[in-house]
């Protein structure tokens, strides 16, 4: 971590051959001897910077090597052959495991057609090669790892998630993921971060759904952010208060949304969203116009 407490943000610049942040004001080193992840471009002509030729893959957890394996051309015999080879190489026998769980967690990323999966994919990917080294990922709970790491890793970039959906891609139950949640507090001799999703970002995607009038999502987007900052949506789920602000939203603007269509669309129980709606109905003044 750079420390810029005596070096404003804007002064600061990153000497890539020394590998050192410099405060141009002062001319004081903040840090140095930094490893560059990034790609290694390589060039044997004059061309311009959109024209580069990486000579490497960046450096990613997801998968288990880092990137940091050689890859062959394979357009000519011996090529084939080597590279045929080298994937029997790349793979220790003691790694297997941990490469069918980042292969399981990609393949549940990619089905969750999340914004920003390369990042969701780092990140669940790091935090998967952390727990297989301290042996807390195992073959009857790598499922329930997997979804547990996946769910922290969509909370804390604050993306909406439709839990029950990636529970049913994990295979795996409520309990069992809460089970791994804590063995991975308990046992992996660290604490990862977990934040609450803001019901503004539910609000946004129900909306889409939905198909409400943009004054109708405004609305409810109005309704969640006085019921957060009264203290009404503490200890709640956001999907609740999402879909209770904009059914409530849609009866003052006309729109017909029944309890029904927006439990089934939005898979939130009706027994929910009338709790949530009552806590939003008995929480906030609402002043009707007329």
């Amino acid at each position: 971590m750079v420390d810029v407490s005596s070096c404003p943000q804007s002064s600061i610049i990153y000497d890539e051959v020394r590998g050192e942040y410099i405060c141009t004001e002062t001319g004081e080193v903040l840090e140095e001897r930094l490893v560059d992840v990034g790609p290694e471009w390589r060039s044997f002509e004059v061309i311009s910077d959109t024209g580069r030729v990486r000579g490497s893959e960046p450096v990613t957890s997801k998968v288990h090597d880092y990137g940091l394996s050689t890859t062959i051309d394979e357009h000519s015999y011996e090529g084939r052959k080597l590279n045929e080879l080298n994937k029997f190489s790349r793979v220790l026998s003691r790694e297997k495991k941990l490469v069918k769980a980042l292969q399981l967690t990609n393949s549940i990323i990619n089905r969750l057609n999340l914004p920003n999966s390369d990042l969701i994919k780092n990140e669940v990917g790091m935090i998967v090669n952390k727990l297989y080294r301290k042996n807390i990922i195992k073959k009857k709970n790598m499922r329930a790892m997997i979804a547990a790491v996946i769910i922290t890793a969509l909370k804390n970039h604050n993306i909406p998630l439709n839990t029950r959906e990636i529970l049913n891609l994990c295979q795996v139950t409520q309990r069992e993921t809460w089970k791994a949640l804590l063995k991975i507090h308990r046992d992996s001799g660290e604490r990862i971060r977990l934040n609450v999703v803001d019901p503004i970002s539910y609000v946004r995607q129900y909306s889409c759904i939905l198909e409400v009038a943009p004054e109708t999502e405004s609305l409810a987007m109005k309704l969640v952010t006085t019921a957060r900052n009264s203290g009404i949506t503490s200890g709640k789920g956001p999907q609740g208060i999402a879909a209770a602000a904009l059914y409530i939203a849609s009866i003052l603007m006309n729109e017909k949304q029944t309890q029904q269509n927006i439990s089934e669309k939005l898979g939130v129980t009706e027994v929910t969203l009338r709790n949530r709606y009552r806590d939003l109905i008995e929480g906030l003044d609402i002043l009707v116009e007329l």
